[in-house]
Formats: structure tokens, sequence, C-alpha cells
């Protein structure tokens, strides 16, 4: 293997699987449950949230739903024979498309469905702006209410816990 190669991975042992799994599912609840006190449950919506805030809330959203396909990663890999990890850092663990993928094979359609049009509008991108072919800004838009957003919230939520 060649030194570009073993970028790619990283060893890991027994206690820095767990660690870093306990740390993804931490983020993703914590990202979760600040969500749910902006947004509400689907039958106690938050009344005093604006619709202004909502690219906001769908990207902290989205990289919820990208933090919970590296925890799919992270738990699909298996011991080697030396009971230590083997991480695909750089094509799987750090690799925002396979994150997605994984993740919305999981969670449940109600999440799928606002993300139908595929990643060619990284979701995660939604705050930024980037300068198109021809030197004009960008912004990414996306056709989301903010109750489907607490909808889904609540859905990956409760798949969650």
């Amino acid at each position: 293997m060649s030194n570009i190669d073993l970028a790619s991975f990283k060893k890991i042992s027994v206690d820095q699987m767990n660690q870093t799994q306990k740390k993804i599912r931490n983020n993703i609840l914590s990202m979760l449950d600040f969500l749910d006190s902006c947004l509400g449950q689907p039958d106690k919506p938050n009344q005093e949230m604006s619709e202004i805030h909502i690219n906001e809330m769908y990207s902290i959203f989205a990289n919820a739903i990208e933090e919970y396909g590296k925890l799919l990663y992270m738990k699909s890999i298996i011991q080697d024979s030396e009971n230590n990890y083997e991480v695909n850092y750089r094509h799987k663990f750090r690799d925002h498309t396979t994150k997605y993928h994984l993740a919305l094979t999981e969670l449940p359609k109600s999440i799928g469905d606002v993300f139908e049009d595929g990643f060619t509008k990284m979701p995660m991108n939604v705050l930024n702006v980037d300068l198109d072919d021809t030197g004009d800004p960008t912004w990414i838009e996306f056709d989301i209410d903010m109750n489907t957003l607490r909808k889904c919230v609540f859905d990956f939520r409760n798949q969650l816990v």
C-alpha cells in the first residue's frame, strides 16, 4: 500500500470504536433535541418559531442525517484478527454522499421523501453561497416547510430512542 492508500484508512481499537460510536450518537441526539425544542412536535408545534430560520434548521437536520450514516457505517465494520477495526476514513467515514445513502436506507420514508431529488444539491450546503461558472453567486434552494421538517425530526428521534 502506498502512503496515499494508508491515509485513507485508520485502524482503531475496540475502545476507540465504542467511544466514536457513542460520540456520534450523542451528537445526533443533541442536534435532534435542539430541533425538537425549536420546532415542537407534530401535535404540539412551536408557534413562536418563524419560517425565517428554516434554512438553519434544515442544515442541522441534514447534518444529523449524515452523522447517522456515519454511525451506521461504523457499526457495519467487522473486527480484524487482532480485534481492531479498519475504518475507510476517506471514502466512507468522511464521504457525504455515502453517509446520506446509508442513513436514508434505514430512516423512515418521511425523511427519504425530503431528499428524493438526490444529492445534486448537497443538503449540508444549504447555508453556503458558491460561485457558478460565470462567477455569479449561487444559493441552494430547497422546498421544505416547517410542518414537514417537524415531522421528519419527530420520526428520526423516535427511531433513535
